[in-house]
C-alpha cells in the first residue's frame, strides 16, 4: 500500500486491508486474533479501573483529612462552615465517581455482545475522567477562596468581615486566576500520563474488533 493510498482511506479500511493480507500470508484464524484483542482489552480495562480506584482513595483521604480538621474547629462556627463546604464537595465528588467506577466491569467482556461490552467500559472510564475534570473546574475556585477566608478566620477575623473586605477579595481573585488553570493543567497532564496510553490502546482495539466482525 503506497503512502497516497493510505491517506485516501480511513483507519478502519486500512486495518482491514492489512489484516486481510496478514491472514492470507500466515493463515491465522480471525477468531484467534479476536481472542487476543479481547484479552488485551480486558487487561487494559482492569488496569484502568485499578488506577481510577487510586483516585477514589485520594478522595477518601481528603474527606478524612478535612473531617479531622472539622473536629478541631468545633468551637469556631465560621471555620466549621468553611471546612464543611469542602468536605461536602469531596463527598459528592467521591460518590459521583464511585457510581461510575462501580459500573466498570472487565469480566462482562466474556458476553456474547463483545464489542458493545468493550465500548461500554471505555465510555464509563472516560466518563469518570471527564467528571473529575468538570468537578475540578467547578470546585477549585471556591476552595481557593475558602482557603483564604479560612486563613483569616484562624487569625481571628469574622467570616462576614473577610468576605466583605475588598483587599481579601482581590487576593482571592488573583489567586484563583493563577492557581486554577495550573491545577486543571496538572490534573490533565497526570491523567494523560496515567490513562492516555491505555485508553488509546482500548480505542484502537475497538476499531480492530469492528473491522474483524
Amino acid at each position: 500500500m503506497t503512502k497516497q493510498e493510505f491517506n485516501d482511506v480511513d483507519i478502519a479500511q486500512a486495518w482491514q486491508k492489512l489484516a486481510d493480507e496478514k491472514f492470507n500470508q500466515l493463515t491465522i484464524n480471525k477468531d484467534d486474533i479476536m481472542t487476543a484483542i479481547t484479552q488485551e482489552s480486558k487487561s487494559n480495562i482492569a488496569e484502568l479501573k485499578r488506577r481510577i480506584k487510586y483516585k477514589l482513595f485520594w478522595s477518601v483521604f481528603f474527606v478524612v483529612a478535612f473531617s479531622i480538621g472539622l473536629l478541631f474547629s468545633l468551637g469556631n462556627p465560621d471555620l466549621m462552615l468553611l471546612i464543611g463546604i469542602i468536605v461536602a464537595a469531596y463527598v459528592l465528588g467521591f460518590f459521583a465517581m464511585f457510581f461510575k467506577y462501580s459500573q466498570i466491569n472487565e469480566s462482562e467482556i466474556e458476553d456474547s455482545n463483545l464489542l458493545k461490552s468493550v465500548k461500554n467500559n471505555a465510555r464509563l472510564i472516560k466518563s469518570v475522567l471527564n467528571f473529575e475534570k468538570a468537578w475540578g473546574a467547578i470546585v477549585f475556585i471556591p476552595i481557593i477562596f475558602i482557603s483564604i477566608f479560612g486563613g483569616m478566620v484562624i487569625k481571628g477575623y469574622p467570616l462576614v468581615e473577610s468576605i466583605n473586605d475588598p483587599k481579601i477579595l482581590t487576593i482571592g481573585i488573583i489567586a484563583a486566576t493563577v492557581i486554577t488553570p495550573l491545577l486543571l493543567w496538572s490534573t490533565h497532564k497526570m491523567n494523560k500520563y496515567a490513562f492516555g496510553d491505555l485508553i488509546k490502546k482500548l480505542e484502537e482495539n475497538i476499531v480492530k474488533m469492528e473491522t474483524l466482525q
